[in-house]
């Protein structure tokens, strides 16, 4: 008998590729969750503000009394948000809470010291800002 031929609908085809490209964006996704989370842990420890001729990081923030020690949040935060990512895990709501952080920190220190705050900002608190933006918008839109 000659060759059988073997007739596979057009659907299953279209649905395999298109999950395929669904996990890809997936995993792209989540791995620019964990850039983000690592850039702003990152920040964490460059210059935040300038005054009096220093120029302290988070990490020297949270040195300065009871009240700062919630800054600590922030690396404890980007750390799990990068090991869900590594395991695999939903990194949405824990994304969504690291990326919120710096914006509360800004709002907490904005009502301390007014307008003046944005005279002292150095560029550790900017970029804590941008990764802690593109971090909540990304994780956002994760499954």
């Amino acid at each position: 008998m000659p060759d059988e031929i073997t007739i596979t609908p057009k659907s299953e085809s279209t649905s395999a590729t298109s999950g395929q490209a669904n996990q890809n964006v997936t995993l792209g996704r989540t791995q620019l969750v964990s850039l983000c989370a690592a850039g702003l842990g990152v920040s964490f420890f460059l210059p935040w503000a300038h005054f009096f001729g220093a120029n302290p990081s988070g990490f020297d923030l949270q040195k300065l009394g009871d009240e700062q020690r919630l800054l600590w949040l922030i690396p404890i935060l980007c750390a799990i948000t990068i090991f869900a990512g590594v395991t695999k895990s939903r990194q949405k709501h824990v994304g969504q809470l690291t990326g919120a952080l710096p914006f509360f920190v800004g709002i907490y220190w904005y009502c301390k010291l007014g307008s003046d705050l944005t005279n002292i900002l150095a560029a550790g608190a900017y970029l804590s800002l941008i990764f802690g933006a593109a971090l909540f918008i990304l994780a956002r839109k994760s499954k």
